[in-house]
């Protein structure tokens, strides 16, 4: 009996050298494994669709026609957690099962949102250049320094990313409030102790307001300059979501203008960022190249929750987190 075939489907920008090695460790015995870069030859690409019994992908761009090819694949698998670019129904009209990965990056992401927080809030950017530079600060700053605690932290969404930052914050001593369309259980709000509020309170009283809600057609700029004008002069915006979420042009003038005094940014609407965005000279801005949900320890729960969902296919069940 031939062993099943798993088609890693990549992109190198997204999985360099380093991180392959270190996803190919994780093939147990009796599967085949192909890594495939996302960018081969359409001839190459329809093949390992057609001959796939599984198929992995990080990002993953599959087309109508390579779907439709895909007769012997059993499950389409993300290693990521977003799946916004994907169109659904080319994968329900295909018959091909999708399932994603989400939670796998909840954590980290988390951390990487309370660390933008912190960042800004001690202007650690600034700090470490000039200390680096051979210029010392010292206390010429301090009064532009804050704490975490007794801030007022928003969070927009509260998935499962947005409530570890809300534990992780409440250890700080900070308050949290949370706005998403559908209030959660009066016991989770108890259990993490926090409160919710209408869009429109959301903005008014957050000192710093975190993103963590999808990509979708009505989520897209809802951050935009109505919303940051709402906002308490001298706020904060920390984005760990989506870029698109977020108007740029607006985001840069209140940065300009003061009203808002800093936004810590991990996802931008163009990746990479155009290098002539404003973005990238504003003195009041903490940037990262959406490496939020991406460290060694989250790639070792992304191919734990892959390589489970293919036990369950094998064995006739349905994948953990089907998407179509």
């Amino acid at each position: 009996m031939t062993e099943p075939l798993v088609v890693l489907l990549y992109s190198p920008r997204f999985i360099p050298n380093d991180v392959l090695e270190f996803v190919q460790t994780f093939v147990p015995p009796g599967f085949r494994w192909q890594p495939l870069d996302q960018g081969a030859d359409a001839a190459a690409r329809h093949a390992a669709f057609a001959a796939a019994d599984y198929l992995f992908a990080y990002p993953g761009d599959p087309t109508a026609a390579e779907l439709g090819a895909a007769r012997h694949l059993k499950l389409f698998q993300l290693l990521s957690a977003g799946h916004d670019w994907l169109d659904l129904d080319a994968f329900r009209q295909a018959g091909v099962v999708l399932a994603g990965n989400q939670g796998s990056n909840a954590i980290s992401t988390a951390e990487h949102a309370v660390l933008l927080m912190l960042a800004l809030l001690k202007q650690l950017p600034q700090h470490h250049a000039a200390t680096a530079s051979g210029e010392w600060l010292a206390m010429s700053r301090t009064m532009q320094l804050h704490e975490l605690r007794a801030k007022t932290v928003g969070l927009l969404g509260f998935g499962n990313i947005a409530r570890h930052v809300a534990s992780r914050v409440k250890a700080f001593g900070a308050k949290v409030v949370y706005h998403k369309p559908q209030r959660a259980l009066p016991s989770l709000e108890q259990e993490l102790g926090v409160e919710y509020r209408t869009l429109a309170e959301l903005l008014e009283q957050s000192d710093i307001l975190s993103l963590h809600v999808p990509l979708t057609p009505h989520t897209r700029g809802i951050v935009g300059a109505e919303a940051m004008a709402r906002m308490k002069r001298g706020s904060w915006i920390v984005n760990t979501a989506r870029g698109a979420l977020v108007d740029e042009q607006a985001l840069i003038r209140a940065l300009s203008d003061g009203q808002l005094a800093g936004a810590g940014l991990d996802v931008f609407a163009q990746e990479p960022v155009d290098p002539h965005s404003a973005l990238l000279r504003l003195p009041n801005v903490v940037l990262t190249p959406h490496v939020a949900g991406v460290t060694r320890d989250t790639w070792a729960h992304r191919l734990a929750v892959a390589w489970n969902n293919v036990r369950l296919v094998e064995i006739g069940q349905p994948p953990m987190a089907r998407l179509a």
